[in-house]
């Protein structure tokens, strides 16, 4: 009655620590329910460009007629490819912020759920941990919190917060013994992951390395094939190639004689054992996981099992401390994991070397594919790492009832793995205050508390009620409405202008047509004549086909405030003949008649709280 008593205890524990990690991501969700518009998010590859892609998507989600028509003068719709094709839905539904607040709410979920279920599989093998459920249970709750609090970019969809529940349901199909509706499952997730993450930016990489895990258990006589498995596979594989049909065609050739203005790329190498060093120590673009303090407790675990579980031989004769198969499973996960890092780290290193950029020139438009998101598996594995590092060492703490005396080699009397555990867990709570520190939820919780505090908000950046003047004015004044006319912006993202409806010449896309680069090129020409800087960004890589000016190069968002531009010129001539009709700046330009501008009302548009203020300029006919 009493083991009964304990173990009903224990389960109930870790349902608790289950709940209250739930809790606490869901938290993280408050503060965009209460700021609405004035939330914090990062900018830069979100609102920029990715939010528009979703909204424009989303605008047109039923016309069929493959192109946006407010983006870039009438672009495809691969030049903005949703990376969670999916959450459009969300978009259709919701205002934007709202939208974007879901998908963060909904990612972070996924990737606590994920660590927490793949821990308990981890080690649920072993009869130690079996009878320490509550404390399993902490670990497995602590870790999935790091790992959903890590300040990935939810735009970005399942692509990295959902791929520790990827990873549990691809295990546990491979397990004969699961239930039918559970296998239902994870099929199902295995689906809804394919339909909320990107084939370019991560999925190649789960199908490249779940590829080659298929094919090793086919040709391993040892390992036992899973059709589970396989099927699985196939399922992500076949939804990749449905939402990314019109990509894979364009990329082909097999869709008409439009050329990326990828294929200008220049591609620059880097060394590769520094790039290797950096891919294993910080990890790659928006893929920060602070792994560095995972790395000393797995190297805490390493000695403390080393010294403290080596069973000795009168142990073995006397068949005690002999190692738990949980605890083979943990270091056999342990190991593969650091396996993959390493091999990820070097194929990132190697695609960004001189090897790999000689490989990749030849490659046309496909040499700008990035191969070194293959990093954006990699802290999915680290916070894997880390949650069996902390199983591993509570296998090592003494049983309550015991009653064992002292001994040599210090397992039984729990001092010295008691110590090194409290130690462990020291670093792993630091490593949690910095991925809060870090995390997207402080900059919000900043400004429930300070409506002043500076960040850039949601509201800001969009430029919300400031861009609305301008669009009444245009209508009051011209009676034109937004359709009739095309704009382009200075100072404020063209992201600004296509949220509110605008249609724009500019625009930030990675896959658009290299003769439109060519054309906007002469428009901007006389200001990348002034720059190197600008010009060896444009033309070698293009990403952003905006109005530079290199009095603020780099610099694509101007406060209002003192700043003024002094000598700004572009070819008014080139942006008419492509369609332009105003120009909307963030910043007054002296001498605007001089380069084809006219200002057509001298006060600015903004409001009192506005982040810009917002100069309408006519572009001027020659005649």
């Amino acid at each position: 009655m009493t083991k009964m008593t304990t173990k009903v205890k224990t389960q109930k524990s870790e349902k608790a620590w289950f709940f209250l990690g739930a809790l606490a991501v869901f938290f993280m969700g408050v503060p965009y329910l209460v700021l609405g518009k004035d939330s914090v998010f990062v900018y830069h590859d979100q609102l920029d460009g990715e939010v528009i892609a979703y909204l424009l998507q989303a605008r047109h989600l039923w016309d069929g007629s493959g192109v946006l028509p407010e983006f870039m003068n009438g672009a495809a719709k691969t030049a903005l490819t949703m990376p969670a094709p999916a959450c459009v839905l969300l978009y259709r539904w919701l205002p934007a912020e709202l939208a974007l607040a879901c998908m963060q709410v909904a990612g972070s979920f996924a990737g606590y759920l994920g660590m927490f279920c793949l821990l308990g599989w981890a080690g649920e093998t072993s009869e130690t941990l079996r009878r320490r459920k509550g404390l399993v249970g902490f670990i497995a709750m602590l870790t999935g919190c790091m790992y959903a609090y890590l300040p990935f970019l939810p735009v970005y969809g399942l692509s990295q917060y959902g791929l520790p529940l990827l990873m549990y349901c691809v295990l546990r199909l491979g397990e004969k013994d699961r239930p039918k509706n559970f296998r239902i499952l994870c099929y199902f997730y295995v689906l809804l992951f394919g339909c909320n993450s990107s084939l370019v930016l991560s999925g190649f990489a789960v199908l490249g390395i779940w590829a080659v895990w298929e094919i090793v258990t086919l040709v391993d006589k040892r390992k036992q094939f899973s059709a589970g498995q396989a099927a699985a596979w196939g399922i992500l594989l076949l939804t990749y190639i449905v939402e990314n049909g019109s990509l894979l065609l364009q990329l082909s050739g097999g869709q008409g004689e439009e050329i990326s203005h990828k294929s200008e790329y220049l591609l620059s190498p880097v060394d590769f054992f520094s790039q290797l060093k950096t891919n294993l120590l910080q990890g790659g673009q928006h893929s920060v996981d602070y792994h560095g303090l995972i790395l000393v407790v797995l190297l805490m675990t390493t000695v403390v099992l080393f010294f403290l579980n080596r069973a000795t031989k009168k142990d073995i004769a006397d068949k005690k401390n002999v190692p738990e198969g949980g605890e083979k499973r943990l270091w056999k996960a342990v190991g593969l994991s650091l396996a993959v890092i390493a091999g990820f780290a070097a194929v990132a290193a190697l695609w960004d070397s001189s090897i790999g950029i000689a490989i990749r020139s030849s490659l046309g438009a496909l040499k700008g594919f990035q191969a070194n998101r293959v990093l954006w598996l990699s802290p999915c594995l680290w916070y894997f790492i880390l949650g069996c590092s902390l199983l591993l060492l509570t296998e090592q703490l003494p049983e309550r009832d015991t009653g064992a005396e002292k001994t040599g080699n210090g397992r039984r009397n729990g001092v010295i793995p008691g110590i090194i555990v409290m130690a462990a867990m020291l670093l792993t709570v630091a490593t949690a205050g910095k991925i809060l520190l870090e995390s997207n939820l402080k900059p919000n919780l900043q400004k429930l508390v300070n409506r002043n505090y500076a960040a850039m908000s949601f509201r800001d950046y969009y430029a919300v009620d400031v861009l609305d003047q301008v669009q009444e004015y245009l209508r009051e004044n011209t009676g034109e409405e937004p359709q009739d006319y095309r704009v382009v912006s200075l100072g404020i993202d063209p992201a600004a202008a296509l949220y509110h409806g605008f249609y724009c010449l500019d625009g930030y896309s990675n896959n658009y047509s290299l003769e439109y680069k060519h054309r906007f090129r002469e428009i901007i020409a006389p200001e990348l004549d002034k720059s190197e800087y600008l010009e060896d960004s444009f033309d070698h890589w293009g990403n952003r086909c905006y109005l530079f000016s290199a009095e603020c190069p780099g610099y694509y968002t101007i406060e209002k405030g003192g700043f003024y531009f002094q000598d700004y010129t572009i070819d008014a001539e080139s942006l008419r003949q492509l369609g332009g009709s105003y120009l909307l700046s963030a910043a007054y330009i002296d001498h605007s008649e001089d380069t084809g501008l006219e200002l057509m009302r001298p006060e600015a548009f903004e409001t009192e709280n506005s982040y810009y203020r917002i100069y309408l300029y006519r572009v001027m006919d020659n005649e």
